[in-house]
């Protein structure tokens, strides 16, 4: 479709690669058509096994049709045929992409066109119409089959016709410059093409998962062309001819509101735009009507040449998914606060992709399913019951969380008990919100905990090439967020001192992240002393009682942030949840004291020198003290809750 929406453009000079590059994406997606077939023909006749629903096969290459998902898993055999739920549809695509295919081969002269198109055409009259999702493994497996001797196949002749597209790609002698395909470029080209990708690498890592952002460029007469493919979407395309000082661009989309959105986007340069204008190209199948925009901005010199392209190409990546995004925030946020909090978005370098990649809507409806005493009624939206500020920094955090998270490697489950924790913050009193906090940081004091263990029962597993220096720097990063919520606790509590002992809880447990983390950083250290394996058992058996402790403590903060007033049904079961999570706590860390005990005495003994010896009495005195630490804390919370909240 990109090659029908540049031809309507007038941009004939893109074509070619365009078309290539078209096809060999309608490659990837048949071979994700019959691999999915494959799989739901074994799905039916063995629906007790397990199945790949090739979800992530299925993104990789473009495919937003949910549907496909559950292809595979509701396949099912009925008398001798199979029942492929959606199979009509998806051989239409296939027969829809295999023209897209052969087109750039069938388009070139050359000896075997004939050939390519009488086979093409055989293939197509061969493939035979379902009936209600009905079809015969013959059909299926003539499909997929590679062809055997002179034997034909559709799938063979995909082969032949990828081979085909792999030679006309080389044929242009195109060259990759900062992930760029370029062509028919001259050496002034080559900084103006270097500026527009070091501004699209910066913030493409935006995207994550999701294809797009391919960049050609190449020269017409006067002009440098840079075009890019702005996802998957197919009447979305931008290119940029560049002339002189001069850049013209040339947007095209079916959605006028992303348009405007990339008018905001570009305000801080002055671009003249021109009307708006409607379009209409022919796919071959139906018609697609398209609006198009064009953009004028001239540099007064080159810096400013240089810096523009390099702006405008950071700006790309917050158009792909824009509109589904927008639809996805609808429950939670108006019209014009959904535009806002997008702009935002991009402003802030957060974009929303990361919030899409984590479910969407539904990351925030399962934190509202999640939360109790929301207020929430069928039907009810969240700016309607929270108010219209407080959701959108609520929105806000969601989309810097999933976004930083994501990049930082958290995992899913880590970044929805964030976003829960933040959402049952808002709805309930301020307390409540700080035992959230508090919860919060036991989650990332849990990490920390996490990554020493895994890297103190590592040692002496070989040459890890860094790997212990990865492993501080990652738990430096949950300690820096674990000090942000003592911060964003000391804002709350100036404005209500009630709540002090809530704040010292949180105080009082960051030192137990500020020695976690003192400890992750030693462990590198350690490495490099080739330590012995009699004191590392006993450094393990230290960091394992932290890790145990580290989860109790999340344990009797999930307990407390339940406990209410002393009438409430439930809060006895809590209460006694909670404190028999702090009296474990307690246990531990007196086993903690004699485990550090035992370190120490170990290291004295056999310790390989002083170096050695000072190391694991660092580690052994900063375990203990974050041992100490959480203890404190767990007496902290249990003197509030009996006394405060519990108090007739």
């Amino acid at each position: 479709m990109k090659t029908q929406i540049l031809e309507a453009i007038g941009e004939t000079d893109l074509d070619r690669p365009a078309q290539i590059h078209a096809a060999l994406a309608a490659n990837e997606r048949i071979k994700y058509y019959l691999s999915l077939l494959q799989l739901a023909l074994a799905r039916a006749d063995h629906p007790e096994q397990p199945s790949d629903p090739l979800r992530r096969e299925r993104l990789a290459c473009g495919i937003d049709d949910r549907a496909l998902d559950n292809l595979v898993t509701q396949s099912r055999r009925e008398n001798g045929h199979y029942r492929l739920p959606g199979y009509g549809a998806t051989l239409e695509q296939i027969v829809h992409d295999l023209r897209l295919v052969a087109a750039p081969v069938l388009a070139k002269t050359h000896g075997r066109r004939v050939e390519f198109a009488e086979r093409l055409e055989r293939m197509l009259a061969e493939l035979s119409k379902p009936q209600e999702d009905l079809t015969d493994r013959s059909v299926i497996d003539n499909l997929t089959s590679a062809g055997e001797g002179e034997a034909d196949s559709l799938h063979r002749l995909l082969m032949d016709l990828h081979k085909a597209l792999n030679a006309m790609q080389a044929e242009l002698a195109a060259e990759q410059l900062d992930g760029a395909s370029v062509y028919h470029i001259e050496p002034a080209d080559r900084p103006l093409i270097a500026a527009f990708m070091a501004g699209l690498n910066r913030t493409a890592p935006l995207k994550f998962s999701h294809p797009g952002l391919g960049t050609t460029a190449t020269r017409a007469g006067n002009r440098l062309i840079i075009q890019n493919d702005l996802g998957t979407t197919d009447a979305h395309v931008i290119v940029i001819h560049v002339e002189g000082k001069r850049i013209q661009i040339t947007h095209t989309d079916i959605h006028p509101e992303r348009i405007e959105f990339l008018r905001v986007m570009l305000k801080p340069y002055a671009v003249s735009w021109g009307e708006e204008q409607s379009k209409h190209a022919d796919s071959g199948l139906s018609g697609v009507p398209f609006r198009l925009v064009t953009g004028r901005f001239d540099a007064k010199d080159s810096a400013e040449l240089l810096n523009y392209l390099g702006f405008l190409a950071s700006r790309l990546v917050f158009l792909i998914d824009w509109n589904r995004a927008r639809k996805e925030l609808r429950g939670f946020l108006r019209g014009k606060d959904r535009i806002a909090l997008l702009g935002w978005a991009a402003e802030a370098g957060v974009g929303h992709r990361g919030f899409l990649e984590l479910g969407g809507a539904q990351l925030i409806n399962r934190a509202i399913e999640d939360t109790h005493d929301s207020a929430m009624h069928f039907g009810d939206r969240l700016c309607d019951v929270l108010g219209d500020e407080a959701v959108m920094e609520f929105v806000r955090f969601v989309f810097r969380a999933a976004t930083e998270g994501l990049r930082e490697n958290q995992s899913p489950g880590l970044i929805q008990d964030r976003v829960r924790a933040e959402l049952q913050a808002h709805f309930s009193s301020e307390g409540k919100r700080l035992l959230q906090l508090a919860s919060e940081q036991a989650a990332m004091i849990f990490e920390i905990a996490t990554l020493l263990h895994e890297g103190v029962h590592s040692i002496g597993s070989g040459d890890h090439n860094g790997r212990y220096k990865e492993l501080a720097d990652r738990a430096r990063k949950f300690e820096h967020s674990a000090d942000q919520l003592v911060a964003a606790s000391r804002e709350a509590v100036r404005r209500r001192p009630e709540y002090m002992p809530l704040f010292r809880v949180l105080e009082t447990a960051d030192n137990a992240a500020d020695e976690l983390e003192e400890v992750a950083f030693l462990v590198d250290l350690l490495v490099t002393s080739k330590p012995g394996e009699e004191v590392l058992e006993e450094l393990r058996a230290l960091a394992d009682l932290l890790l145990e402790a580290a989860h109790e403590w999340i344990k009797a903060l999930s307990h407390a942030s339940h406990i209410d007033k002393p009438t409430a049904m439930t809060t006895q079961d809590y209460v006694r949840d909670f404190l028999t999570a702090i009296d474990a706590l307690f246990a531990l860390e007196h086993r903690a004291d004699d485990a550090e005990r035992a370190l120490t005495y170990g290291a004295v003994q056999k310790a390989g020198d002083f170096r050695q010896l000072h190391i694991y009495s660092k580690m052994g005195g900063s375990l203990e003290e974050a041992s100490d630490a959480l203890k404190w804390a767990g007496l902290i919370a249990r003197d509030y809750l009996l006394g405060n909240v519990l108090r007739a």
